[in-house]
């Protein structure tokens, strides 16, 4: 397949006020499709370069690049990427406000680019486009399996609301992470724990496998039922973990100080 002549007009705004002065480059790009790859990331980057040295900030670039040119945006930030590697979550953001539709996108060429800084893109991105939880995180997942219980923990404690979305999507990708994550955000966010054993409730209940899938011990249910009672989680909020036959009874009552 092979790129047909594309001539583009890349407008940028640099704002003091409400007014916008716009600037212009043309490029004119030909030749295989790989080529023309090399050469849409190199144009962008020369155009991203051009705009910092007349004092634009790097957000405002690649807001504006990829409002005009969405189609673009795996060049637009991969050139980015290049020019200012010390704003690598600026860029994502800048990105998602730019057009949430590219998230997938931006979020997968972040990642991979810059492994080690995944549980700041994941958070950063979150907080951007909660809306796109599920991509976020199946992306962060893939990419980073042996994150996954910080990468859920840290999904639930920033959208608490988002909970069950979080738990849907780990399921997938990350099922022998679940549990231990939730754990720890009960005892993190003991504010949001009464919430967090409601969806627990949902999610769990009612399915013939879910025990077995995800290999929960007896003892995983004591500890996360300690937390949740030490979180201020009620008895009553509570009970359901006999009667699914997930704690035994002596167990929940030596848990809440009572006798049978």
């Amino acid at each position: 397949m092979r790129w047909k002549s594309i001539t583009f007009t890349c407008l940028l705004v640099a704002t003091l006020s409400s007014s916008a002065i716009r600037t212009s480059h043309a490029a004119t790009f030909d030749g295989s499709l790989q080529n023309s790859s090399s050469t849409l990331q190199d144009t962008y980057r020369s155009i991203i370069e051009s705009h910092l040295n007349k004092n634009f900030s790097i957000m405002r670039t690649v807001r504006i690049l990829i409002n005009n040119y969405p189609e673009h945006a795996a060049y637009i930030v991969n050139a980015a990427f290049d020019t200012r590697e010390s704003r690598v979550t600026a860029i994502v953001i800048a990105a998602m406000q730019a057009e949430p539709a590219v998230t997938y996108t931006v979020v997968d060429i972040a990642i991979a680019r810059y492994p080690d800084l995944c549980n700041a893109i994941v958070e950063a991105a979150i907080q951007t486009e909660p809306a796109y939880i599920d991509n976020i995180l199946t992306i962060a997942l893939q990419r980073q399996p042996d994150q996954a219980e910080t990468i859920i923990r840290k999904a639930v404690a920033s959208h608490p609301d988002f909970t069950e979305s979080v738990l849907r999507t780990a399921a997938q990708e990350a099922p022998s992470s679940i549990f231990s994550s939730l754990t720890k955000s009960i005892k993190a966010l003991p504010e949001t724990a009464t919430a967090l054993i409601a969806v627990m409730k949902d999610f769990f209940v009612g399915s013939d496998d879910e025990e077995g899938t995800y290999e929960i011990s007896k003892e995983d249910w004591r500890i996360l039922t300690l937390e949740a009672k030490e979180s201020g989680v009620s008895r009553k909020e509570l009970e359901w973990l006999v009667k699914e036959g997930y704690l035994e009874k002596e167990t929940f009552a030596k848990i809440f100080n009572e006798r049978l």
